[in-house]
């Protein structure tokens, strides 16, 4: 699994395996600056605080549930029921490890944390609780009882060093709700998806032990006001949790709605009380209280440096350029040949109409909206900016057939584009040929593309708490996206895509063995290598970004091949288990090949949820898909 990091200026990401100097680094340096870092000299001490008490508990309770789980092994049914125990006693110190432990936590719950210095592993490798569960389920895979005493030792001695430092690490109230408020965005859209356990029995139990150690980690700010809401809200979602514990039945709309948005909202009343955490330029802002306020995600977040300000003559500037066939080598295309606004941004057709032939297999346009909202881009993340992809585009044989230097030369005659151009950029400066350049002309084109929003469909005025907005068939299909159908187990809610919440630096590809041509047995393969052609590591080969599915039921035909003309069919193929379900030879495939086992009823609901992540806000009025 090779993660795609996004690294923020001003802000360091661990990759190490756990060891003494990443454990160390993690502890005194604090990770992607999601909370107040320790400060001061190494060897500083500093008082415990009420927060940094109970995290020592609970650490404390987890090296024994580790301790009884390594002394288990030899017995299947103790095992499985010493490794419940030792996940939700994980659970429970998960909101804090997260920040100040980030190696530690992966190598306990997976995947595989990645380093710079050895070879890619397969994506998605399995680490820590992953291994001792695979182990135990039926049809899992044991790596035999020698190989996980070993991990469960190494998970333990992990453990046991980090635990040591707790003297040199300062949790202060301000730290410890930025963690909470990030475990309970954890919980709603990774947790009570079954990311982190395909034991749907364990779903509602872990989600419940998760808010407990943050009930118990704020435990001593009962000076805040607000407080005892915040503390009543947490206790009131645990017993919901222990009463639903059924993972496929669980209405996790009711979840989010009631109990989840309180939380939220309770969070940041107390926040509010206490000083301002350092301004960070992250996708979901900091003054967001949860995943699905209106405005939770900053489009700029993701623009590289010489591209972090925006305004409305740039995004009409950039709009202007998205449809100027001047662009475009021999002047018969823009950029809205293949993404055109009435189709949701999509041109409708299985391989969109090229030049030339591509060097590589032809793909389906996939949809523009939401895009700044990619830490990765192309099916294959190949680029990591809208102004990387621009330039990419231009200088494509196959797309554009010029670049983005050769298009600014074209328009440095045209009087009304230096005039565009200066009001974008240099309203101070007197209009001249070096107004036009390349660089400025890719910022306008993707200041445009950032500028295409559209989170507010059916499904986010539900979610934020006009739950008659959507119908119980949808509603049930949400329960099923989250649950029986494991789709919210990439597609990540609420954006849907695959950047993974709730910090929103990491993007993994997924290996699902999209065939040639749509196909329900025997059949074959795409030959289009996705990521493993990019990186050219063996282990990505058929690796694919995971899209948005916003807007999903206007954006047909899907796949990045476009072999499937509808969403029923789409889900029919995860049904039956991707491409190895369907009897093609995939290597290395992250979607279980095990059928899903949906009814058809079942299956319509999920579709009927698909549609509810509909917003036409940007779609033209006279748009057929309106």
């Amino acid at each position: 699994m090779r993660k795609l990091l996004r690294l923020w200026p001003g802000v360091i990401a661990f990759g190490a395996t756990l060891a003494v100097s990443s454990v160390t680094a993690e502890i005194l340096w604090g990770h992607r600056g999601l909370v107040a870092p320790v400060t001061g000299p190494v060897g500083r001490t500093f008082p415990p605080s009420a927060a940094r008490l109970s995290f020592e508990n609970d650490l404390d309770s987890l090296g024994a549930r580790l301790d009884d789980l390594a002394a288990s092994l030899r017995e299947p049914s103790t095992a499985r029921v010493a490794l419940g125990r030792a996940r939700e006693a994980f659970k429970r110190v998960e909101g804090l490890m997260r920040v100040y432990g980030p190696v530690l936590a992966k190598t306990l719950d997976g995947p595989v944390p990645e380093t710079e210095d050895r070879p890619a592993g397969p994506l998605g490798a399995p680490a820590g609780f992953q291994i001792v569960e695979a182990a135990f389920t039926p049809g899992g895979e044991s790596p035999g009882l020698d190989s996980l005493q070993a991990t469960v030792r190494w998970m333990r001695d992990g453990l046991r060093e980090f635990r040591s430092f707790m003297p040199r690490l300062g949790i202060s109230d301000a730290s410890a709700l930025d963690a909470a408020r990030l475990e309970l965005a954890r919980v709603e859209v990774i947790g009570l998806a079954g990311f982190d356990t395909d034991d749907g029995d364990a779903i509602a139990g872990e989600a419940a032990a998760a808010l407990a150690g943050t009930r118990a980690t704020l435990a001593g700010m009962k000076r805040l006001a607000g407080w005892a809401t915040l503390d009543s809200c947490l206790t009131r979602a645990g017993a919901y949790l222990a009463a639903h514990n059924d993972s496929r039945s669980l209405d996790r709309l009711e979840f989010v709605v009631r109990y989840g948005n309180p939380i939220g909202h309770a969070i940041a009343a107390l926040r509010a009380q206490l000083p301002k955490p350092p301004s960070l330029r992250r996708l979901w802002r900091q003054g967001a209280a949860t995943l699905f306020d209106v405005g939770a995600f900053d489009a700029m977040a993701l623009a590289p440096d010489f591209a972090t300000l925006t305004s409305p003559e740039l995004v009409a500037l950039g709009q202007r350029l998205f449809h100027e066939p001047r662009l475009s080598g021999p002047g018969t295309r823009s950029c809205a040949t293949c993404h055109l606004p009435q189709l949701a941004f999509t041109d409708g057709k299985q391989h969109s109409d090229l030049l030339t032939a591509p060097a590589t297999p032809a793909r389906n346009a996939p949809t523009l909206l939401n895009a700044a909202l990619q830490l990765a881009l192309f099916d294959d993340s190949r680029v990591g900016s809208l102004e990387s992809q621009a330039e990419a585009v231009l200088a494509n044989p196959a797309e554009m057939g010029s670049g983005a230097e050769v298009a600014a030369a074209r328009l440095r005659s045209d009087s009304s584009y230096r005039h565009a151009f200066e009001l974008a950029f240099t309203k101070h400066t007197p209009a001249s040929d070096s107004v036009v350049t390349g660089q400025r002309l890719r910022v306008a084109v993707a200041a445009y593309v950032r500028s295409l929003i559209a989170l507010n469909s059916r499904f986010d005025r539900a979610v934020r708490g006009d739950t008659a907005a959507i119908t119980a068939p949808e509603r049930r299909g949400f329960t099923l996206f989250m649950g029986k159908g494991r789709c919210g187990t990439c597609h990540f809610a609420p954006l849907f895509n695959g950047v993974m919440p709730p910090e929103f630096v990491e993007s993994e590809p997924e290996i699902i063995g999209v065939p040639a041509r749509r196909a329900i047995r025997h059949a074959r393969l795409d030959a289009d290598e996705g990521r493993g052609a990019v990186d050219h590591e063996p282990t990505h080969a058929g690796a694919f970004r995971v899209p948005t599915l916003r807007n999903v039921v206007l954006t047909a035909p899907y796949m990045h091949n476009g072999a499937y003309a509808t969403l029923e069919q789409v889900v029919d193929f995860y049904n039956r288990g991707g491409g190895s379900g369907v009897g093609a030879k995939v290597t290395g495939q992250t979607l279980s090949a095990q059928p899903l086992g949906l009814t058809a009823r079942e299956q319509r609901d999920l579709v009927a949820f698909l549609g509810t992540l509909t917003d036409t806000v940007l779609t033209p009025p006279n748009s057929p898909n309106r």
